[in-house]
């Protein structure tokens, strides 16, 4: 028997030719027969004049549905060409955490219709917004669901059917006292199993993780990653509960800060989040483009100091590429650890047995490589002293390489800069010098052998 598979593009193009004669009612049932993923999706895809159909089309609810499967400079985008009152209504549907975040890609528009909210919205609104960028407060929601520790698991019941509605996440009850402090978290699983008679405060668990409102959003990412969590609550300096962050906007900044690492470890500062023109990607690219040309003619003059040596044994210039790619390809599988180690805050305590460990990794690599290109180069060149030339300096190359490799991201991060912007380029730069440098002072130490 046959499967009915759904063929996305082909139900996106009816969507499409819908929407081009304007038939509303068709549209509707379509586009929101789809997972609200896929309704995000078609929306990406609309041309301008369409896009500016949707607020005739979609109720400010069911748009404010699809946006949270977008990212937020998407997000502003699409509702850049709407009305205010639509966009005022969208807003007020949105969870706080991402309506803060949109607005504040949206400038001089988003304050304008920040004073078209009710009091209790703006004031939300504006205290997120008042955080700094990328702390724990510039990232929660204040959506929960809390109860006193004095209610009974019947009362409380009753208290996460009123509050559920508006609460972005309802895994976990926060018990507050009348000042709103955080004395203990209940999960609705255990809510459940409990007797309805017996008493919220009785049963809360009063040991629980959580972070400051100043705390950095990878700081928070990384306890609801360790301990497992679905939302992490978050404190101010007086233990008041001031908001929760969810694990869905935390996996929605890991992917930011990898991506953000993962370019600048390729030597690129740009990023993916909104369409750049071509002056921009060559201006943020051209800086370590520069770098790396003035540290290549480092190399450069360096190949020329040992010109005598190349012109006595011209054979020796036939390895110059091995001796590069080996060193920058070493050093570069180095970086790498070393930043995912200072990323994941792995090192702090045990940076010397990081550079230790490496360095015995590039000699074990280098001895046995230098082992290989020996017998090969005995082979087919019958030449020990070459042999012996490459050899000795390839396992000194690779074992100092693992070191540069280590140690540069781990300097950079103790001066308080990002680690990853000892990218890989760089690195591999600084290798190809220390490798020439190795192999011609080898070279022109045994040239009288050759």
């Amino acid at each position: 028997m046959k499967k009915n598979v759904f063929k996305h593009e082909s139900y996106y193009n009816n969507i499409f030719a819908v929407l081009k004669e304007n038939d509303r009612e068709q549209f509707r049932t379509l586009l929101l027969t789809l997972h609200e993923r896929d309704q995000a999706e078609v929306l990406r895809r609309l041309y301008p004049e369409n896009k500016k159909k949707i607020e005739i089309f979609l109720t400010a609810k069911e748009f404010a549905d699809v946006l949270g499967w977008m990212d937020v400079d998407e997000q502003a985008n699409l509702l850049k060409d709407f009305k205010p009152e639509y966009v005022r209504e969208i807003l007020q549907r949105m969870s706080r955490d991402d309506a803060a975040s949109m607005l504040a890609k949206t400038g001089s528009e988003g304050k304008a219709i920040l004073n078209q909210l009710s009091d209790q919205d703006r004031a939300d609104l504006e205290e997120l917004l008042a955080y700094p960028s990328q702390s724990a407060g510039s990232i929660m929601t204040k959506e929960f669901v809390s109860v006193s520790p004095n209610s009974t698991v019947h009362q409380a019941f009753n208290q996460v059917r009123a509050q559920a509605p508006t609460a972005e996440i309802i895994q976990y009850l926060y018990v507050l006292d009348a000042h709103g402090i955080l004395l203990g978290i209940l999960s609705i699983r255990d809510l459940f199993l409990l007797p309805a008679e017996v008493m919220i405060g009785d049963r809360m668990s009063s040991h629980f993780i959580h972070a400051r409102l100043e705390d950095d959003q990878e700081k928070v990412a990384r306890l609801i990653q360790d301990y497992d969590l679905v939302a992490l609550p978050i404190l101010d300096d007086k233990n008041i509960l001031r908001g929760i962050v969810t694990v869905d906007d935390i996996m929605d900044i890991m992917e930011d800060e990898v991506t953000e690492d993962f370019n600048e470890f390729s030597a690129i500062t740009t990023t993916f989040d909104r369409p750049e023109t071509v002056w921009e990607i060559a201006r943020t690219r051209s800086p370590w483009i520069i770098i790396l040309l003035f540290m290549g003619m480092l190399s450069a003059s360096l190949i020329s100091s040992f010109e005598e040596t190349l012109n006595q044994v011209v054979v020796l210039a036939a390895f110059i590429p091995i001796i590069m790619d080996s060193a920058g390809n070493v050093g570069t599988q180095s970086l790498a650890v070393a930043v995912r180690g200072l990323i994941l805050k792995e090192q702090d305590e045990r940076i010397g047995r990081t550079i230790w460990k490496e360095f015995m990794v590039g000699m074990c690599i280098g001895l046995l490589a230098g082992i290989v290109l020996s017998l090969v180069i005995l082979i087919f060149y019958r030449n020990a002293v070459l042999a012996l030339i490459l050899g000795i300096t390839i396992f000194i190359t690779l074992s100092l390489s693992t070191i540069s490799g280590t140690v540069v991201p781990i300097l950079i991060n103790t001066l308080k800069f990002d680690p990853a912007i000892a990218s890989g380029p760089f690195i591999t730069t600084i290798n190809d010098i220390l490798g020439l440098y190795i192999y011609f002072s080898i070279a022109s130490f045994l040239l009288h052998l050759i």
